[in-house]
């Protein structure tokens, strides 16, 4: 097949969520198919690394941040989301819709909420939809957390998603979630359209426990955009309810902030046996040293990427029901599920300890690699793309 990626964001080097899927699937289906890409980016010769051996052809459309400001403010009036219209760009319209009528594709992926807005109403095509989080739900399930003033705005935003997204859902050939219970839960709220969902993924080569060092006896590691608010929400828990219930019975325990934008954080290194990273390249020299790696999400969408990863690198997990939404794992087993301050510091301090720790890591490593590796993630797509170009 000939494939034709479009992304947000220049997905070199993989960075962000969508930007790490986006180029773990090229990677994968560029072994049996053609892959050409075109993406947002910062200059017209981004450095595209990897992304040269997997794309034939890599087109990048600049993306202008003062006109995606005036934008932004555009479809504040027009009623449209504002994801979508900090990313609407004449430039990259005209990009896609050249490259569609200059060649022949079996298949065209958009990725993210903001991307769907580039499919031409002409193209009769397979096009796919990789919604990746639905935003919708997203926000929907984020409300409880808000406060009456958040829920104003929050009320207006989900609005504005719902008539988007409906809008455009219909119009492609398969809308993609990473997750079966995301599916689910979106069939009711898109009629009409075909959803399906491939999972989310890990580099278990790369995520591997680390043969150099041991483990930091009470270290603990929470990783993510610190910026991002369902993860400053788990660190303001943790750190507020948790920590405090395991430094009792734990004294030498130390927990590391490690992600980029931790100013919403940083409050908390007042506590000296907390700390903050800020951005680093590599997140595996944390969790490699790390006993416990703990996400105390409570958004319940999605598949939290921080659980594969510490998971895949051998360092067990301490998570909410939330956060094993879309991983699925059993507690006990391949990780700790807690929803208690109670019960979650009982179990951090169990494996701060020592107590099951050989057990969760070598399980939970196991798991990941026989359900979320990146060649199964691949995979499943390869296969709904197949299945919608000879149905075509």
């Amino acid at each position: 097949m000939r494939l034709l990626f479009v992304t947000p964001s220049f997905p070199w080097p993989p960075h962000s969520g969508h930007s790490l899927i986006a180029c773990s699937q090229m990677k994968y289906l560029a072994r049996r198919h053609v892959v050409d890409l075109i993406s947002f980016a910062d200059t017209e010769a981004p450095e595209a690394g990897d992304l040269v051996g997997y794309c034939a052809h890599i087109q990048p459309v600049v993306f202008q941040r003062w006109i995606a400001l005036l934008n932004k403010g555009w479809g504040v009036l027009k009623g449209r989301p504002l994801q979508a219209s900090y990313f609407f760009s004449m430039r990259m319209k005209d990009a896609v819709e050249s490259r569609l009528r200059g060649n022949s594709y079996d298949a065209v992926v958009f990725y993210t909420t903001a991307m769907a807005q580039y499919l031409p109403e002409w193209y009769q095509g397979v096009a796919i939809w990789h919604m990746v989080d639905p935003l919708v739900l997203n926000n929907e399930r984020f409300w409880d957390r808000c406060s009456w003033r958040e829920r104003v705005v929050a009320r207006n935003r989900i609005a504005r998603l719902k008539r988007y997204e409906q809008w455009h859902a219909k119009r492609f050939s398969r809308v993609l979630l990473v997750n079966e219970a995301d599916v689910r839960d979106y069939q009711r709220r898109l009629q009409g359209a075909r959803l399906d969902w491939v999972p989310h993924g890990v580099d278990v080569d790369v995520f591997r426990p680390s043969a150099a060092g041991g483990r930091e006896p009470g270290m603990i590691v929470i990783t993510g955009n610190m910026n991002h608010p369902p993860n400053v929400d788990a660190v303001e828990v943790f750190c507020r309810d948790i920590f405090p219930l395991v430094c009792r019975r734990a004294p030498s325990a130390n927990l590391w902030l490690v992600g980029s934008n931790p100013s919403a954080v940083r409050h908390w290194t007042k506590n000296q046996q907390i700390k903050a990273t800020g951005f680093v390249p590599d997140i595996r020299p944390y969790l490699s040293r790390a006993m416990v790696s703990v996400c105390v999400v409570h958004l319940n969408v999605g598949t939290q990427t921080k659980v594969l990863e510490a998971m895949a690198s051998g360092t067990p997990v301490v998570t909410t029901s939330a956060g094993n939404h879309g991983v699925g794992a059993i507690s006990g087993h391949h990780l700790y599920v807690a929803d208690s301050s109670e019960e979650f510091a009982e179990r951090v301090v169990t494996l701060l300890n020592g107590e099951g720790w050989m057990t969760l890591s070598e399980n939970g490593r196991k798991f990941v690699v026989e359900n979320f590796a990146w060649q199964k993630s691949a995979a499943k797509l390869e296969s709904i793309l197949k299945q919608v170009v000879q149905g075509r």
